[in-house]
């Protein structure tokens, strides 16, 4: 059974800017904070309007510091204007990113989950199905996918692998037959 790829986040960001380019190629757009208010759980929340509509696209979650700029903590995107956030991001305290999650479809439930390690991408996780259940996971060395994870028979536990080199070659292969979660066929 093939699934859908959702679309990349650089690919995403893309076709929407250049959406959002050609629909108002003849409109000067100019961005702006809308506001900041301390918001429930201790931080500031400044709301941003992108697309000069008046409406909230950006929201971030920041931490006052003493002697030093704020820091953002979470941000909140709403990528195709819907007004429903699409992308939310965490930061550490020294503003380095750790985790994003990406509604890429825009029917309001996460797709994907990247997991970074000092700024960098270490692990992805897919709804490849939009059954709401991540099912492919992928394993990053130097900003490559090196190992490729699937649970294609909906039981939750990973039941294909595949091992790549640096050009992105499937150099192994594995699957389990059993159910047990232990890998049964390799293939090299």
């Amino acid at each position: 059974m093939r699934h859908a790829t959702p679309l990349t986040p650089r690919l995403l960001l893309l076709a929407l800017g250049l959406a959002a380019c050609s629909a108002k190629t003849k409109q000067v757009l100019e961005a702006g904070v809308l506001s900041e208010t301390p918001s429930a759980d201790g931080l500031i929340e400044q709301q941003i309007d992108l697309n000069a509509d008046g409406k909230t696209e950006v929201w971030n979650f920041m931490r006052e510091r003493a002697n030093a700029p704020k820091v953002v903590l979470r941000k909140e995107s709403d990528l195709n204007f819907d007004g429903r956030v699409d992308v939310r991001a965490w930061f550490t305290e020294a503003g380095v990113l750790e985790k994003q999650e990406w509604d890429g479809d825009f029917d309001g439930r996460v797709d994907w989950v990247d997991h970074y390690q000092g700024n960098v991408r270490v692990l992805s996780e897919w709804d490849t199905n939009n059954d709401g259940r991540f099912d492919e996971f992928r394993s990053y060395e130097n900003g490559k996918v090196r190992r490729k994870e699937r649970d294609t028979n909906a039981d939750d536990q990973v039941d294909q692998w595949e091992y790549l080199d640096e050009q992105g070659r499937v150099t192994k292969t594995g699957r389990d037959i059993d159910g047990d979660g232990v890998m049964d066929e390799r293939n090299e």
